[in-house]
């Protein structure tokens, strides 16, 4: 045909002139509709017919869910129980997912919803109901949802106000939910990390386009169960997972290692919260020490490193000093007031063999302060062969020597050996820290150590240092004793003829003024004669003593102040041997004592001035001049009576030594 038509067109074109134009004309081929929905339709048919594929697949893969479940258990080796956990965890999750977004995207498109009902854009329920579904496809879903109230809005205000007030309420709400609270609630509801879910979008849009990204969440889900429970496979929950990778104990070693102890710290504290710190350091400070210890055994651990980790721990220790947390069984002790009555530093905690060992015993010796036992902690030279005829282990109770080496049994053997023939009658406790011991094994394997007491952890050895520490309660009352130059005494006593005298003013002014300054609940002027303390004024005293007026003598504690002729304070009765088992303070429970003698000057004491509590308590050096100072207030008042007794003047110059004198 091509042929046939060039050969009727060559003779046409041969029969023109030569150089004669030919007129050509430019005619646009029609369009046909077929080409016009070709146009259209081709862009859309890739993502709609993906998104039939995977409807029909989820459709199928519904409908046959039991085989696909029992293929997929086959498919994992036959361990039933694995699997089944496996896919039960992954179906907890998802759907705990689509809960949660379904619960987001509701409290995102109510705010929406009534936002534009408020700014008076037309339509706003169906534009808040559109937001609500379109937010099914995250991250991109909402910015299309925004286009339809944004282009109203345009059409409908002839200003721009409406326009402002609707772009400000979607991007405030935009701001907070999609970049806040979904990565929050989606990752603490999935157990996938806020950051995974970030780079899974990114990813699975990359690979399917907004079908990915629609499935990204699930998919990654998946991908970190199967992490969870495949071993070889465990990088993806590594990757993907919301729970730490590292162990408490592994995280705080390694913040001391970068020398980040501040971190540690407040990691520590975090932990506080939900724990008692003597569990804190069992659970989560001593595994942090072996793992130093692991270390500095492998030679890893070595010069400055090695001090800085030291360091790190010990500083840890004293910051927690005063962190209070969920140590409610130290607090209902001290309310209880627990009978502990070593007094003074009856607790000395030496090192055993490294500075690691002594950052565990710094860790003791916090939990012995805290509940009212005093310690010390020595390093590990103090018990070398050179050193330990040096060491000052005077009213010292026991000694404890914490190893966290595995090795440690021979080393500690002969440490207990030195110590006995240094302090015999010192008890001796070693604390093997290893992580070797239970508390079971503990008791039988202290003979072999030439040791008191074994302790496997650190709460093992609080108890067994709180039960010695109570043992002395049985010890016999020490009673009041007899001074020197008693007759004398007595003698001094009898002239001032206030024995068995009511109660007066001038006296009670200085118990009253005394009770009020150091804020306590009683305060005496005690005159101890032959066989009794008579209180010749008293403030807060109770009814039947404040009737009686008087106490037995070998009970009472004045009685010590005045053989002492000195100042004394007793911070807490049930912690001193000498009142421990006294039952005149048991019985009316006092816990603190401060004394000052009522003495002439240069004589011996007569009485004395006392403030007494409840509780507890710590006077400081300006306190104790301030009793003594009205003690000496007292005598001088009894001075002026006696004066007064003798004919002179109060106010006669030297009257009351004279009158002293005269007696």
């Amino acid at each position: 045909m091509l042929r046939e038509l060039g050969a009727q067109l060559e003779p046409a074109a041969q029969d023109l002139p030569a150089g004669t134009p030919m007129t050509v004309r430019v005619e646009a081929q029609p369009t046909s509709t077929l080409k016009i929905l070709q146009s259209i339709a081709l862009p859309l048919l890739a993502p709609v017919g993906t998104a039939g594929i995977v409807i029909v697949l989820v459709v199928f893969m519904l409908l046959e869910r039991e085989d696909l479940r029992d293929r997929l258990i086959g498919l994992s080796g036959g361990d039933l129980q694995q699997t089944t956990q496996a896919m039960n965890d992954v179906a907890r999750r998802v759907s705990r997912f689509l809960l949660m977004r379904l619960v987001v995207n509701a409290t995102y498109g109510v705010p929406i919803g009534i936002g534009l009902w408020l700014i008076g854009v037309p339509n706003a329920l169906l534009w808040g109901v559109l937001a609500t579904v379109l937010r099914f496809v995250p991250y991109v879903g909402p910015f299309v949802a925004a286009l339809f109230p944004i282009a109203l809005a345009v059409a409908v205000d002839p200003g721009w106000s409406m326009l402002a007030w609707t772009v400000g309420l979607i991007l405030i709400i935009e701001l907070l939910s999609n970049c806040v609270v979904e990565p929050w609630l989606y990752g603490a509801s999935t157990g996938v990390s806020t950051v995974a879910i970030l780079i899974a979008a990114v990813f699975w849009t990359a690979l399917w386009g907004p079908i990915g990204l629609l499935l990204s969440t699930p998919l990654t889900v998946c991908l970190a169960v199967v992490g969870r429970y495949v071993p070889h496979l465990r990088f993806l929950d590594v990757m993907l997972g919301s729970d730490p990778v590292l162990e408490p104990q592994e995280r705080l070693y390694q913040r001391m290692l970068a020398g980040d102890a501040q971190e540690g710290e407040d990691m520590s504290e975090a932990i506080l919260e939900r724990r008692p710190l003597a569990t804190f350091y069992d659970e989560v400070g001593l595994p942090a020490l072996r793992l130093a210890e692991a270390n500095r055994r492998r030679r890893r651990l070595v010069g400055e490193l090695r001090a800085l980790v030291i360091d790190g721990f010990v500083r840890l220790v004293a910051d927690l000093a005063d962190h209070e947390g969920a140590d409610v069984e130290e607090k209902d002790r001290a309310a209880r007031g627990a009978p502990v009555v070593w007094s003074g530093t009856p607790v000395v905690c030496i090192a055993g063999r490294t500075g690691l060992d002594r950052a565990a015993a710094c860790m003791l010796a916090q939990l012995l302060e805290r509940r009212g036992i005093g310690t010390r902690v020595l390093p590990a030279d103090a018990i070398s062969p050179e050193a330990i005829g040096s060491l000052d282990l005077e009213d010292v109770e026991l000694v404890c020597l914490p190893y966290l080496g595995g090795s440690a049994v021979a080393q500690s053997r002969q440490a207990c050996r030195r110590l006995r023939r240094r302090a015999p009658d010192a008890k001796l406790m070693v604390a093997l820290w290893n992580g070797q011991l239970d508390e079971r094994k503990c008791d039988g394997a202290a003979d072999g150590l030439a040791a008191d007491g074994l302790a496997c952890s650190v709460s093992d050895a609080l108890r067994r240092i709180e039960a010695l520490a109570t043992l002395p309660l049985s010890c016999p009352m020490m009673a009041a004793p007899i001074p020197a130059g008693e007759d004398g005494r007595l003698a001094v006593l009898h002239q001032t003829r206030l024995l068995d005298t009511p109660t007066e003013e001038r006296f009670q002014r200085i118990t009253r003024k005394l009770a009020k300054t150091f804020d306590m609940p009683v305060c005496l002027v005690s005159l101890v004669d032959e066989e009794r303390q008579f209180w010749k004024a008293a403030t807060g005293l109770p009814e039947d003593l404040a009737r009686s007026r008087h106490a037995s003598r070998e009970m009472s504690i004045c009685g010590h102040v005045v053989a002492a002729n000195d100042v004394l304070v007793i911070e807490d009765v049930l912690k001193d041997r000498r009142f421990a088992n006294n039952p005149w303070p048991k019985e009316r429970g006092i816990r603190f004592y401060a004394g000052a003698p009522v003495r002439p000057e240069g004589g011996p004491a007569i009485g004395s001035l006392c403030v007494i509590d409840m509780v507890p308590h710590r006077l400081g050096e300006r306190d104790l001049a301030f009793l003594q100072l009205m003690a000496d207030e007292v005598w001088l008042e009894i001075q002026r009576g006696m004066a007064a007794d003798a004919g002179l003047s109060p106010h006669e110059p030297h009257a009351p030594a004279r009158a002293v004198a005269a007696f």
